[in-house]
């Protein structure tokens, strides 16, 4: 019991004084960390004026860049698709009508990609467009408002193919600069919007206008065209029926005004094979018309209807930089600058000697 009694209090005494060091050496750290902070802080009051120059030369860099940037004016249109078709009354065989023609119209990039290919992209470059009072292509007022075009450039347009190499790279170049002018977003109400940004109000609107319109002219002609082809081939069909059943009438007509008075079993059977001509061509007639009439109820209601919520007026949204934020982040930009020269400044006092010898030592 006494040498327990003995070793505690040597084990008291031990565990005091290794408190008493911890607590010497948090209070060693904590008194470096103060002495470091102060020596910063004299090295910013000692070097005050210099300091202040990166911040406002970074800063008016800033103001200035900013005063550089141009407004921009955004024009939106907004719309949504309907589909539905009538329904006819009295038939029961055009389920087929009510089906949708455009189902990629779900994923915008589709339609953007569409829209700006070559054959859909030049329709709507090479279309007449009335801009600051002049009618022109849409090509020709970009050309005049970007590149400092007085003349028009392109004088006519046929086809693509057509075109000579220097006018076909001006086309694609144009092309892929209002490709970034315009962006189509697609929500999950299923309504779309197009959004056309440039440098110039007027033109913004103009173009926002332009790629909406051109983008229905494509997508009806695209959803309509087959539609189409069965229509002409029917037409096409029946008037070559009719035709041929008109010659098998009079061919009747003109056997039995020669046959009227013979009777024999050679007259029966001509009369036979011209009665049997006659009805295939008048049922062949009656369903290719019948064929006809529904595909032009279908070729009418699979026009996908473009539906607008909200199209662009003047004045448009302007879009202006902020010289205040531009200045206040160019601003931090010159307070980091001056935190590193800070960081060298102590560096090159405490460290430098030491670093030297390091690298003469290598």
């Amino acid at each position: 019991m006494q040498e327990n009694e003995e070793i505690n209090p040597k084990e008291n005494e031990l565990s005091e004084e290794l408190a008493d060091v911890n607590q010497e050496e948090g209070d060693q750290g904590l008194k470096q960390f103060l002495v470091i902070v102060k020596e910063i802080f004299g090295i910013t009051k000692s070097y005050a004026l210099l300091f202040v120059i990166p911040i406002i030369l970074t800063g008016l860099y800033g103001y200035y860049k900013g005063s550089l940037v141009k407004p921009t004016y955004t024009a939106k249109v907004t719309f949504f698709l309907s589909e539905e078709r009538p329904q006819l009354p009295g038939t029961t065989n055009f389920a087929n009508l009510l089906q949708t023609t455009n189902t990629n119209f779900g994923n915008p990039k589709k339609l953007k990609e569409y829209a700006f290919t070559e054959k859909v992209g030049s329709k709507m470059l090479f279309k007449k467009q009335v801009f600051r009072g002049r009618e022109d292509y849409l090509a020709n007022h970009y050309l005049r408002l970007t590149s400092g075009y007085k003349e028009s450039y392109f004088r006519d347009f046929t086809t693509v193919s057509d075109m000579s190499i220097p006018d076909y790279l001006v086309f694609k170049k144009i092309l892929k600069n209002i490709r970034e002018m315009v962006t189509v977003d697609y929500n999950e109400a299923e309504i779309y919007s197009i959004t056309a940004t440039t440098g110039d109000e007027e033109f913004s609107k103009l173009l926002c206008d332009c790629f909406y319109n051109n983008l229905i002219d494509y997508y009806i002609d695209r959803a309509t065209r087959k539609a189409k082809i069965t229509v002409d081939f029917l037409e096409e069909k029946l008037a070559y029926v009719k035709a041929q059943l008109e010659n098998s009438e009079f061919n009747l007509a003109d056997y039995k005004d020669k046959a009227n008075n013979l009777v024999t079993f050679k007259a029966d059977l001509n009369e036979t094979r011209y009665l049997r001509n006659k009805a295939l061509l008048e049922a062949l007639y009656s369903m290719t018309a019948t064929a006809l009439e529904g595909s032009k109820t279908n070729y009418q209601s699979i026009m996908p209807l473009f539906q607008t919520i909200d199209e662009p007026h003047l004045p448009l949204q302007k879009n202006v930089v902020s010289t205040r934020k531009q200045f206040i982040m160019f601003m931090l930009i010159g307070v980091f600058i001056d935190i590193i020269i800070i960081i060298g400044i102590y560096i090159r006092r405490h460290f430098w000697s030491s670093i030297k010898e390091t690298i003469k030592a290598a």
